[in-house]
């Protein structure tokens, strides 16, 4: 793996400080993490459900750091996280439907990665070295992936059945997210084989 010889903090500042990967993608990921940072009192002027989405987000940034992911990797899965929420705290999905389908592929297909980079470093998954070992890489990162859509599709109709049914649900629309999801996990499963070798 890439950035097996990246040695890793043991401190609590350097885990959150410290980003590996080369300069300019550490930058990229740094400047999302203050850009994530910032949404939270920016969403709070929307409203608190905006704060919260956005609390949420800077949540997911920190944990990408956390698990000590590639710079690249910690930068557009913040990316990502940060437009889904902004497009949320604006009410893009109401207005502009579509949106939800990039959103979905992106933020779905960079969480597989991630889960198929961390399931890799403990040793959970096959010797990418082989091609099978690559291809059990791919289908497991593809299949973790596909399985948090779902569970992300089961957590909007709880939301919609016991929360608020302002929370946009229908059959097409769920379809549509996890046929998305599907496909970024895919690609996530062999781009993180191909990273694996």
């Amino acid at each position: 793996m890439p950035d097996v010889h990246e040695p890793r903090p043991t401190t609590p500042a350097g885990v959150l400080l410290t980003v590996p990967g080369p300069r300019p993608a550490r930058a990229a990921a740094q400047a999302v993490a203050v850009l994530a940072a910032l949404s939270v009192p920016a969403a709070l002027a929307v409203d608190v459900v905006a704060a919260a989405v956005a609390a949420l987000v800077l949540g997911g940034v920190t944990l990408a750091r956390v698990l000590f992911l590639p710079a690249t990797l910690q930068a557009l899965l913040g990316a990502a996280l940060v437009a889904a929420g902004w497009a949320s705290a604006v009410g893009m999905y109401e207005s502009v439907p579509w949106v939800d389908v990039p959103a979905h592929l992106f933020v779905n297909g960079l969480v597989a990665a991630a889960l198929g980079i961390v399931m890799l470093r403990r040793g959970l998954l096959a010797d990418p070295a082989t091609r099978a070992g690559r291809a059990g890489v791919a289908l497991t990162t593809a299949s973790a992936g596909m399985t948090l859509g779902v569970l992300w599709e089961i957590a909007e109709w709880a939301g919609f059945t016991y929360i608020d049914d302002s929370v946009y649900v229908y059959y097409g629309d769920t379809i549509g997210d996890l046929t998305a999801g599907g496909v970024g996990s895919a690609v996530a499963g062999v781009l993180v084989a191909r990273w694996a070798r």
